[in-house]
């Protein structure tokens, strides 16, 4: 973008507001705000005994416990930036 500010809007300061990484639910199922957008953490449904992360519409999974999942949310976070990014043309 040529010589023009990027500024937070009045909705990304509300988003922003949610503590940002902070995971709540329970055993099946938790959320948490990464980057102002909501991630989930959820039982696979083809696998029942692995977890995936659910990130602004993509997946990842085959994690054996939640606490995996959790770990590898921030490079998830950053991988579907990086996806995402890739999708927009010049």
């Amino acid at each position: 973008m040529a010589e023009q500010e990027v500024k937070m809007s009045p909705s990304g300061e509300l988003n922003f507001k949610i503590p940002q990484q902070e995971w709540s639910g329970n055993d099946a199922i938790q959320s948490s705000y990464f980057a102002g957008q909501q991630m989930i953490i959820s039982r696979s449904e083809s696998t029942p005994d692995e977890y995936e992360l659910h990130y602004l519409g993509l997946k990842v999974g085959g994690f054996e416990k939640m606490d995996d999942a959790k770990f590898n949310a921030p490079e998830f976070a950053r991988s579907v930036f990086q996806i995402l990014g890739d999708f927009i043309k010049n």
